[in-house]
């Protein structure tokens, strides 16, 4: 490339060369076979406060442990390094990315590694959650729980929602916390919708009266009437169907509900709040008169699972009668780094382990096997992460398919995506075949 450049503009190659690197904001270190520095721009001169004058022309590990070091694994293993988290010195945290050099036949000559600074990011984001998790109670505020609630809290207008969101984002949580923060005088109840016959549905949302029990006086109270003043949490509302999704319209539209059977009205004194993965999942009656709160995925607010992570931290060390483990920089870093395909509740799973596992300080042992795999050691299978998250979420597609035994609206569903994002996945993923492989044998 670098030849190409020089090619086709007239000026020398290294002239180039040193102004991209110093014209880069991260920080870029190049050494040769022998792991001597031969280049070192002014990012990594601020980064790690050592002159180019300095390191350049010395061996590398005059200056960073050896088993610290991204170029040596590379020009040890040949194994390219995609944003990574990487702690080369106790109080610098990085994303690293790195690569061998190599010549025309293909033998390594040198390695380079791009790094970014995080160490900042690091800090506040632990200082931060640290002030949260202890001064917050039982509502844990970060921006994506801030607007939800807001939303959910009001004091005026339309206290009804629908909650969409991937599974695991943390919908009943923010739900139950909205209902705390209202002072409402009824119980916060939360169910879960099947699908199944419409007249079983019905009866369990609205009650049933009459001559469908066993005695014509008889009546049994619905979800909406046992929620008195409170809340109820309809979780997975599109799967109901769509003919009692179209009357809870209706019963928030006119405030009022009739029970299965029943000859009068009963007033809606409830809050009633619905979940679902999207919006376009639900019946439209339905989506029309909830107004619509999103929480996006976690891959979209990495931001938040480390305060997310303190506050279960928090929550599960009082349950277990222990003093809150402070989370070291370097278990801090990896937890703000991992994707969490899981969303809030492997979250919650991995402040769970954690409390039980940690005495003093929660270190990267003590995190999820998958969180701890993006911890740079020579002697783990180093694996970038971008294939890790790939593999992931892969996994997670089989894995709803198996349990859906191979009906894909139903592992769309159990994934929290459309049917056709998941078709767009199987075909990323080349799973076409697997799907076709595990229909049934059609009946001759």
């Amino acid at each position: 490339m670098a030849g190409e450049i020089a090619q086709i503009s007239g000026l020398p190659t290294d002239v180039v060369l040193r102004a991209l690197l110093d014209v880069v904001d991260d920080a870029v270190t190049v050494v040769d076979a022998a792991g001597t520095v031969v280049a070192w721009n002014r990012a990594a001169a601020a980064l790690y406060g050592i002159p180019a004058e300095d390191i350049v022309g010395r061996p590398i590990t005059d200056f960073f442990a050896l088993e610290s070091l991204a170029v040596h694994s590379v020009l040890t293993t040949g194994a390219h390094i995609d944003h990574a988290y990487h702690r080369p010195r106790p109080d610098v945290h990085v994303l690293i990315s790195a690569a061998p050099v190599r010549d025309e036949r293909g033998a390594i000559v040198g390695a380079i590694a791009v790094e970014r600074d995080m160490t900042v990011l690091v800090r506040m984001g632990e200082e931060n959650a640290r002030y949260l998790a202890k001064a917050q109670g039982d509502v844990l505020q970060t921006q994506t729980v801030d607007r939800a609630l807001q939303a959910l809290s009001a004091p005026t207008g339309s206290r009804h929602a629908l909650v969409v969101g991937a599974r695991g984002t943390g919908k009943r949580t923010i739900a139950e916390a909205s209902h705390r923060l209202l002072g409402l005088d009824g119980p916060f109840l939360s169910v879960r919708a099947e699908p199944g016959a419409a007249a079983l549905m019905d009866a369990a949302l609205f009650g049933a009266d009459g001559s469908l029990l066993l005695s014509p006086d008889a009546r049994r109270a619905g979800w909406l009437e046992r929620a008195a003043s409170g809340t109820l949490l309809l979780q997975d509302a599109h799967l109901m169907p769509s003919a009692v999704q179209a009357k809870l319209a209706r019963a928030v539209e006119e405030h009022r509900f009739r029970p299965l059977g029943g000859q009068r009205d009963l007033p809606l004194r409830c809050r009633v709040i619905a979940t679902a993965p999207e919006v376009d999942a639900v019946d439209p009656a339905l989506a029309r008169v909830l107004p619509v709160v999103e929480i996006p995925p976690m891959a979209e607010r990495r931001d938040e699972s480390l305060p997310l992570f303190h506050f279960w931290l928090a929550r599960f060390s009082k349950e277990r009668g222990i003093i809150l483990p402070r989370v070291s920089e370097e278990a801090a870093g990896l937890i703000q780094t991992y994707p969490w395909p899981g969303n809030v509740a492997e979250i919650v799973q991995a402040a769970r382990r954690a409390a039980a596992l940690a005495e003093h300080d929660v270190q990267p042992e003590h995190l999820p096997e998958a969180v701890q795999a993006l911890h740079l050691q020579p002697a783990r299978r180093r694996v970038p992460l971008a294939h890790q998250s790939r593999e992931l979420e892969r996994a997670r597609i089989l894995e709803a398919l198996e349990e859906a035994r191979g009906n894909k609206s139903r592992a769309a569903q159990l994934l929290g995506i459309s049917r056709a994002a998941l078709y767009y996945k199987l075909r990323q993923y080349g799973l076409d075949d697997v799907t076709r492989s595990r229909r049934p044998a059609s009946r001759g």
